[in-house]
């Protein structure tokens, strides 16, 4: 069974290409209602947006980069191989937003209930597993592998996809997570202190093909379908540096005996394609050769990314600082491509993300953590043509603590129970709304002030072998 979502102006169509009459009559008007409208999709997902389990979500994404746990894979795979314990984790994220929209006033301002634009919530639910590859034991290089797997709304939704216009405005960030799959590896010690990973993670890229003669009621005959979907690999590299053992072997030759390390991490570009070609002839009305309709439009667009970090112990702490430079540029040439009308005018920065973090190893069962990031929108237009782009910039804190037990009960293994809260506070920003059915057009028919709230709870269990 395929099962293909399309949201537009709150109209929803669902379809099964082994279905009858009645559902094939359904297929057609679908590409028919679509293709001459203006859809648009969100971008940032969960990974990336809030973090990947409580020590990314509850350190801002500060601790990321050296973190050695599963989800490594996705941030920085060399991490996989700061620590020889196995892991095998779940991750029960759930987040509550409040995105709201002011009207300041226009020509034609959109009726609005209040200023809520969007209150639901995110759950997620995470799959991680790392392992020391067997009989790699006695290596000096050890090798580790990493596999990530998450899914939207506690794993009653895989493949969310949304593509729409808004009146009212909508976010560019803060969408449904698609079904999210990394995978990966790293190697210690390929130098003295230096170890190095390469993972990939998995997009999706669907087309579908339709031919179908009609009726102007919708009755079809002679229809032609068929769907692929191309899965696509986008790889992340890192490399971990422990200065200490690097430029002093077993000595200590750094200044008030420090270990400090370096993480130098790159992330690849990435996103959710879909693409629909559907011809159509309605005899007396559309002849031979029919009406040729195409949409292609795009969801969760992850920039590339180029990162540094560095984590100092001192004592009972560990303090780290990291910096992003995220290239969300490249959106627009994304976007050129895309069947949305006027998406050339839509204008991107790139960002630089500076995030620091610290935890406290307060007992050998208890430690706690906390970070803070500061996070420019990468939105430089105003306004975008029926799409209504918001965005804006945000600061994020997290705080944590993470409980190990060294024999559970039961199990009679080292288990790991964490929880984090994570606060992100959206500032205000004007924006204006277009639309080309307004009577106003090409002027603005309302201007609004944006801002927002956003609280995300994470909680997991780690099983260390």
């Amino acid at each position: 069974m395929t099962i293909i979502r399309s949201h537009h102006q709150s109209r929803r169509y669902l379809f099964l290409p082994s279905a009858g009459l009645r559902v094939r009559r359904a297929l057609a008007v679908l590409i028919v209602v679509l293709l001459p409208c203006e859809v648009m999709a969100g971008a940032g997902d969960a990974a990336s947006t809030y973090g990947l389990g409580p020590i990314h979500a509850g350190s801002a994404q500060a601790f990321s980069a050296f973190h050695s746990g599963a989800w490594a894979t996705y941030y920085n795979p060399a991490a996989l191989a700061r620590s020889p314990e196995g892991e095998l984790t779940v991750v029960f994220q759930h987040g509550d937003q409040e995105l709201r929209a002011e009207s300041l006033g226009g020509a034609a301002p959109f009726d609005r209930e209040n200023d809520v634009l969007t209150d639901q919530s995110s759950e997620l639910l995470l799959l991680g597993i790392k392992t020391r590859v067997a009989g790699a034991a006695d290596l000096d290089t050890p090798i580790y592998l990493g596999i990530n797997v998450g899914v939207d709304e506690y794993a009653s939704n895989a493949l969310p996809f949304a593509a729409n216009t808004s009146q009212e405005g909508q976010f560019l960030r803060f969408e449904s997570q698609p079904l999210y799959l990394a995978f990966g590896g790293a190697v210690g010690n390929v130098l003295r202190g230096v170890d190095i990973g390469a993972s990939a993670r998995l997009t999706l890229a669907a087309q579908a093909r339709l031919e179908a003669v009609s009726d102007l009621s919708g009755n079809t005959d002679s229809e032609e379908l068929s769907l692929e979907a191309e899965p696509t690999l986008t790889p992340s590299l890192g490399i971990n540096v422990n200065l200490s053992d690097t430029l002093c072997g077993s000595s200590a030759c750094l200044p008030f005996a420090l270990k400090p390390e370096l993480a130098l991490f790159y992330r690849g570009e990435s996103e959710y394609d879909v693409s629909v070609d559907a011809n159509v002839v309605i005899p007396g009305v559309i002849p031979e050769p029919g009406l040729d309709l195409a949409l292609a439009t795009l969801d969760t667009f992850q920039p590339q990314v180029y990162g540094i970090g560095l984590l100092v112990p001192l004592g009972k702490f560990e303090l780290v600082a990291a910096v992003e430079r995220q290239y969300w540029s490249d959106l627009e040439s994304e976007f050129a491509g895309d069947t949305v009308r006027d998406q050339a005018g839509l204008r991107f920065n790139d960002t630089t993300v500076p995030r620091i973090g610290v935890r406290y190893t307060w007992s050998d069962a208890l430690k706690l953590y906390g970070g803070v990031a500061v996070e420019d929108s990468p939105l430089q237009s105003t306004r975008s043509q029926d799409v209504n782009f918001l965005d804006s910039d945000r600061i994020v804190v997290g705080v944590g603590a993470d409980y190990r037990l060294k024999r559970a009960p039961v199990i009679n293994m080292p288990l790991v129970m964490s929880l984090a809260y994570q606060y992100q506070q959206l500032d205000e920003r004007e924006f204006n709304l277009t639309s080309i059915n307004s009577p106003t057009n090409p002027s603005p028919y309302e201007t609004v002030r944006v801002d927002g709230d956003i609280h995300v709870i994470s909680g997991s269990l780690s099983l260390k072998f």
